[in-house]
């Protein structure tokens, strides 16, 4: 009796799922896309999944579109469309249009990071023309689109074409008044229907103010100790002939000098060794040639950083985080220097060494 007295006041004691979400009753979103043209207008469009199986992989089965006031508002209007509610957990991609990320960013953002459920490692992506079109155009042989999207960036990162951001890394430069964002910038091509990364966009105070080209990011990337798996770079050394060569490893060195007169200066310095992957003049088996070729990539390259150094200060747009080392070594001297017209005066000196340590193999 003991036994079945005890086992009843136990299950009072059990409290049971009372939160469950149960998925037949849920639309999964797997990518969003973002589209203010003007201020109080904002369209968000979802990519909405169709479960795949052993023979059928899974697909994109609805793309649903919604204008508002608000990216909320515009996701409330979209689950009356879809009869249930829509669950934003699963997302892997969210694309804005470069035109709508000229006005400040964050309240088109704003409810992915009011929103516990959020996927914090979601790729931000800006696209070229509008968002929705991205989901709405036809791609070849890719069944689910933002798995594609996701993948394409992921690929890119590796290779030091674009910055690695997704939503939680973009939040902190974005509202850091010592450094900015950035985030990929891609295009639809219609003709192969197929998208491409065509660079980086930049960023300040909260909006778009320039892009770079694929070539500039990686060099970018280089300049803030970014390498990915396999950073390629290509340089004309002779008057027909180029070199392309795969950075092994680079070391980075940077000072931060911060007088209490004047502007600030920065000193930057890299070693870089590299494998050459293309070269067909050849003769890297020569100590003498060897040495010219060293000599000319490490002009090229710095070069480089000084041109894209110059682009970015111009946008001044400090993607560097040059103003959160300012004011981490002199909070009061960063207060009284006002970065944001400080920066474009900041004296950047680069040098760089580049070593060759792999000629691959000729016959």
């Amino acid at each position: 009796m003991k036994k079945w007295v005890g086992l009843g006041l136990s299950c009072l004691l059990l409290t049971g799922c009372w939160d469950e979400r149960q998925l037949k009753d849920q639309n999964i979103i797997f990518g969003v896309a973002i589209d203010a043209p003007s201020k109080g207008e904002i369209t968000l469009t979802y990519a909405i999944p169709q479960p795949g199986s052993e023979s059928q992989p899974a697909s994109t089965k609805k793309v649903i579109s919604a204008t508002g006031r608000t990216v909320r508002e515009s996701a409330s209007k979209i689950d009356q469309k879809v009869g249930t509610d829509t669950q934003i957990g699963k997302i892997r991609v969210v694309l804005l249009s470069k035109e709508s990320v000229q006005q400040d960013i964050y309240p088109l953002l704003d409810k992915y990071y009011r929103n516990a459920s959020s996927p914090l490692n979601a790729k931000i992506i800006i696209t070229e023309g509008e968002a929705e079109s991205f989901f709405r155009n036809e791609l070849e042989g890719e069944p689910l689109y933002s798995n594609y999207y996701a993948a394409m960036i992921k690929s890119a990162e590796s290779l030091a074409l674009v910055p690695k951001t997704n939503i939680q890394l973009f939040a902190s430069p974005l509202l850091d008044e010592g450094e900015d964002a950035m985030a990929p910038l891609i295009k639809f091509n219609k003709e192969e229907k197929v998208a491409e990364v065509t660079g980086t966009a930049l960023f300040h105070n909260k909006h778009m103010v320039e892009e770079l080209s694929v070539a500039e990011t990686t060099v970018l990337l280089l300049m803030k100790d970014e390498k990915g798996k396999e950073t390629v770079l290509t340089f004309p050394v002779e008057k027909e002939e180029s070199i392309t060569i795969r950075v092994e490893k680079m070391k980075r060195k940077m000072n931060v000098h911060v007088p209490k007169d004047g502007p600030v200066t920065v000193d930057l310095s890299y070693q870089l060794s590299y494998r050459v992957t293309d070269y067909p003049p050849d003769h890297l088996e020569d100590k003498k040639e060897v040495k010219k070729v060293n000599k000319k990539l490490s002009d090229q390259i710095e070069q480089s950083m000084d041109k894209t150094m110059d682009k970015i200060k111009e946008a001044n747009s400090d993607v560097l985080g040059i103003g959160r080392k300012v004011n981490a070594k002199d909070p009061d001297r960063f207060k009284q220097l006002k970065w944001e017209t400080a920066y474009p005066e900041v004296n950047v000196k680069i040098h760089v060494k580049a070593e060759l340590i792999e000629s691959g193999i000729t016959f």
